[in-house]
């Protein structure tokens, strides 16, 4: 007996010692990841010789061919067939010779209108139109409770009904509902209804395509994939926003008058407003299509027992590229993600190098053509080099070199996205991971449903969500600087940039050595369509 328990102490004082080795161990290689060598990463990522990295141009080539070789350098395995790259096709079309005639009478793109590339059909006749103010349908207040709009054209303004004391009929207060910060959820209802097409009356036209311009008169891109016969058929309704002057003149001849006359007229009844309009709108989309190439970067390291199962961890590093002489240097987006996903490789390659290889594999992959719309990841998810079955989680990392303005007063903090979307398990080892090693304050304000600004649904990890692989979006949030030429690397905070990427270092160490993989356990809005 006295045996027995002599051996069983000596078994749980080797374990012990284990577990702390491993902890010390890991801490050590966490600690590898330093401030100096991130900035010293991203002053060549976002330096001005890569051109603002745009999807397809030699600046994006120039940062595909520097990652590739860092992952050479480290000693990482080639999996696309002995190479780094995964070619990624594309097409771009550009819209700018885009028409749209009513009644005969020509109005501009980019104008009196606009449309998002990607969301309309190229050529679109309609003759049946209706005014539905503000297109909303809710308990407090309905456009819909006495009209029907199965197979016309939906007109609707921007904006929520208001009090004259300007108070939100809907919400009941000065904060405006989703249905004013998210224009997709009129649009999907109105679809819902039968609509034909939406046009959104956007009651501040020039101040929102001012910010948007740029975007519109550039190439939009998407994946060079064939369409099944199934997708083919199903072809969004179009949508195109216009300004009130061009709405003003369609409504001239009705007893609404004008957009400013309907708002005052809902506003003092409290009531929907409509009128049926007499036009024919005719819309041109003129494409001028170009094949392009691109490519995501991939290393891998394989695992031990588990070796199977893949840990993917990713980064986009695209950005918007030049307008004329302004370069858009994107040191936050997605230059900061970029050179955390080299850190993250040199870490654990050096754990493997001293002989604490993960349990299970890690992919290290950035990833291009996100700013064109999370292509790179889709098509990853689409052709994937390890079968997604297999893939047991996606840590992805877009802007964490910056601040906010509600942390103003804090940099120590990171935004989680997704965490408990797929996993509880996922989200409690994050936590915990967190508490252990980095104390970072953990703001899950954007991964409430409800969220305007949607971010969930704007980083690459969506396309492996989808997919019904768990995954976390690290995020810093959004500063003055987003999408600007002023997003260099000086304004990065490296400090607050190492401790993130040491954070999702131990989130990874954690998921590639846990003894079971992470449950998928909560239901979602996604179907299963893993290959």
């Amino acid at each position: 007996m006295n045996n027995l328990k002599l051996l069983l102490s000596f078994v749980l004082c080797t374990i012990f010692i284990f577990s702390q080795a491993q902890e010390v161990n890991q801490a050590k290689y966490a600690g590898s990841i330093t401030a100096s060598e991130l900035k010293e990463h991203l002053y060549i990522i976002a330096s001005d010789e890569f051109e603002g990295r745009e999807t397809g141009k030699e600046g994006q080539k120039k940062a595909e061919r520097y990652i590739e070789n860092e992952f050479r350098k480290l000693g990482l395995v080639a999996p696309v067939n002995g190479s780094y790259l995964q070619e990624v096709s594309l097409v771009t079309t550009n819209n700018m010779n885009s028409s749209l005639k009513i009644n005969g009478k020509d109005f501009p793109f980019l104008k009196d209108f606009y449309f998002f590339p990607g969301e309309t059909p190229g050529k679109w006749v309609s003759e049946d139109h209706v005014f539905l103010g503000f297109g909303i349908d809710d308990s407090l207040y309905s456009d819909y409770m006495e009209v029907d709009v199965k197979g016309k054209t939906v007109w609707i303004m921007s904006g929520e009904p208001m009090t004259a004391k300007g108070q939100s009929i809907i919400s009941g207060s000065a904060l405006l509902s989703d249905w004013s910060t998210d224009f997709r959820k009129k649009r999907e209802l109105a679809i819902q209804r039968g609509a034909s097409a939406v046009v959104m009356i956007n009651r501040d036209f020039k101040m929102y395509l001012s910010r948007i311009r740029y975007y519109l008169e550039s190439p939009s891109m998407k994946l060079d994939m064939e369409k099944t016969e199934d997708q083919q058929k199903v072809d969004r309704p179009a949508t195109i926003f216009v300004s009130i002057e061009m709405a003003n003149i369609m409504l001239s001849s009705t007893k609404i008058k004008s957009v400013e006359n309907a708002v005052k007229k809902i506003q003092k009844k409290k009531k929907s407003l409509s009128a049926d309009l007499k036009l024919k709108m005719e819309l041109n989309i003129d494409n001028n299509v170009q094949k392009v190439k691109s490519s995501n970067v991939l290393g891998f390291l394989p695992g031990t027992d588990l070796k199977d199962e893949v840990l993917v961890l990713t980064a986009h590093y695209d950005h918007v590229g030049k307008n004329g002489e302004d370069i858009f240097n994107g040191a936050d987006d997605d230059g900061s993600g970029t050179v955390a996903i080299l850190e993250l490789a040199e870490a654990f390659k050096l754990a493997a190098d001293e002989g604490f290889k993960p349990r299970r594999s890690i992919l290290f992959m950035t990833v291009t053509g996100e700013e064109k719309g999370l292509l790179g990841s889709e098509w990853y998810t689409e052709f994937p080099i390890f079968p997604l079955k297999n893939t047991v989680a996606n840590l992805n990392i877009d802007m964490i070199g910056r601040i906010d303005e509600a942390h103003r007063d804090n940099e120590k903090y990171v935004y989680l996205i997704g965490s408990d979307k797929l996993s509880t398990d996922l989200h409690e080892l994050s936590e915990k991971a967190n508490a252990s090693y980095t104390n970072l304050a953990l703001d899950y304000t954007y991964n409430d449903p409800k969220d305007p600004n949607r971010f969930y649904y704007r980083s690459d990890h969506y396309n492996f969500a989808k997919n019904q692989i768990p995954v976390i979006f690290y995020f810093s949030g959004v500063h003055e600087d987003y999408h600007q030429p002023t997003d260099t690397p000086d304004k990065i905070l490296y400090d607050k940039h190492a401790t993130i990427t040491q954070l999702v270092f131990h989130t990874a160490w954690e998921i590639a050595n846990r003894e079971e993989r992470l449950p998928v356990n909560v239901e979602n809005e996604f179907e299963s369509i893993r290959e």
